[in-house]
């Protein structure tokens, strides 16, 4: 190095080859697509309505869905299964009834004859639920640990479901009919 203020060489620079740049853009793009479309499919909520639920058990198997019913107020129980304790009812849509085994705290406006959402999956089998007198009886019941509860009037449903769900109300037993037997 030299002590003057005289101009120098410049030093000969290194070229950095920026080629990856674009490939790195191209594939985070692609990954970003790719969370977007994952997302948009699997985030959608789903229901089955009780009937629906049962029509499809056997396409169900034991895996997870999200189930939609009425409650009928007689049925609901607070018991144990084993040495859990749960709250077993039964609901009704489309004159079907499903027996539900439901494992922790009830949603805070859970009470008979208003709509739930519920999230579980199918179990062969009888409940087991003391005090719990199963009002469907087929075998099966839904075991479920998370639960909503349609709590407004405000709900907007489309028409062909708000059909749907007068239909439901005049199709077999009603919740009245099957609490006075």
């Amino acid at each position: 190095m030299t002590d003057t203020l005289a101009p120098q060489e410049p030093r000969a620079g290194r070229r950095r080859s920026r080629r990856w740049l674009p490939a790195l853009i191209a594939v985070g793009v692609v990954v970003a697509v790719v969370v977007l479309v994952w997302n948009l499919l699997t985030g959608a909520l789903f229901f089955y309505n009780a009937d629906e639920a049962v029509a499809e058990r056997s396409e169900l198997g034991d895996d997870r869905f999200t189930l939609q019913g009425t409650p009928v107020g007689c049925s609901i129980t607070s018991g144990s299964q084993g040495d859990e304790v749960v709250t077993a009812f039964t609901v009704t849509f489309g004159g079907v009834m499903v027996d539900v085994v439901h494992r922790g705290e009830p949603a805070e406006l859970f009470e008979g004859g208003t709509p739930v959402v519920l999230d579980g999956s199918w179990v062969e089998g009888q409940p087991g639920v003391t005090g719990f007198e199963p009002l469907a009886d087929d075998g099966w019941y839904y075991s479920s640990d998370r639960m909503r509860v349609k709590h407004d009037n405000d709900y907007i449903n489309d028409d062909e479901y708000d059909d749907r769900l007068a239909e439901s109300e005049t199709q077999g037993d009603t919740a009245a009919e099957v609490c006075a037997r």
